[in-house]
């Protein structure tokens, strides 16, 4: 399918060069455009793939109005084509999130440029769409081993959302007959906010490449989340209270635990 591409330029020659070379580079493109009201109609009507956007428009409105727009509330890829080459106004285009900030070159604008453009950010967002990002994991209740034991009817592995999960670990745990227990190799376990035990078939070494940006590595054997709910806060700098056990922050890991907690958090 053709990815449909929306103009929204008040100069009429220009976008009508435009269109010529995207249709040629076979890309759908939407009728002349030149105001924030009628781009709004447009995506109403059809909603485009990629939007090229003019500052100065017709109108009140101007580009950065209709960008904030397509950042915040359609969720839009767009890229700004305009004259506008000083500082003032590339910062305050920054600030709407667009994907490239383009200069019109005089006499002619660098189609080629245009048009490499578009290819490059509608390649990203396919690639993007391409990536299935996963909410949590099958917890086992037992090691593969166990539940090969349980009966075709009994559930033996439990979906865990991310956000529930307050520790990852290969320490020994306590077992069900309250004694202290060594995890098997190639096996961890984690700890959810209500305090209910699962295995996992995995490293941490590899688990720390597809969880979210809330779960930080501390120790050798210890992944945890600093998610609010679950996270009580640092004890003098070097250890961390998840669920109201401290867990010690080795040295290895000190400074990329500093700044993933500044990421998440204003800090004093």
């Amino acid at each position: 399918m053709k990815a449909h591409i929306l103009i929204v330029e008040d100069e009429a020659i220009l976008y009508e060069r435009l269109r010529r070379v995207l249709v040629k580079n076979n890309y759908s493109v939407d009728t002349y455009t030149p105001s924030v009201i009628e781009a709004i109609s447009k995506i109403k009507t059809k909603q485009p793939n990629l939007v090229l956007l003019d500052i100065n428009l017709d109108g009140e409105l101007t580009g950065i109005d209709l960008g904030k727009l397509l950042s915040e509330k359609y969720h839009i890829p767009f890229i700004y084509v305009t004259q506008y080459g000083d500082s003032e106004t590339f910062f305050k285009g920054l600030y709407t999130n667009h994907e490239h900030y383009i200069v019109k070159t005089k006499p002619r604008l660098n189609t080629d440029e245009v048009l490499r453009t578009i290819q490059t950010v509608l390649h990203k967002k396919q690639k993007n769409s391409n990536t299935i990002i996963k909410d949590g994991v099958l917890g086992l209740l037992g090691y593969l081993s166990e539940i090969k034991e349980y009966s075709k009817n009994e559930v033996t592995k439990i979906p865990v959302k991310y956000t529930d999960i307050a520790i990852f670990s290969i320490d020994p745990f306590i077992n069900e007959n309250e004694e202290e227990e060594k995890v098997k190799t190639n096996y961890l376990w984690f700890l959810t906010k209500d305090k209910d035990y699962f295995f996992l078939r995995s490293s941490l070494k590899d688990l720390c490449n597809h969880l979210p940006n809330y779960f930080i590595r501390v120790n050798d054997a210890n992944i945890v989340n600093l998610q609010p709910h679950v996270f009580n806060g640092r004890i003098n700098g070097t250890r961390l209270s998840i669920l109201n056990k401290e867990i010690s922050i080795k040295e290895t890991y000190a400074k990329s635990v500093k700044n993933r907690i500044k990421e998440l958090y204003h800090t004093p």
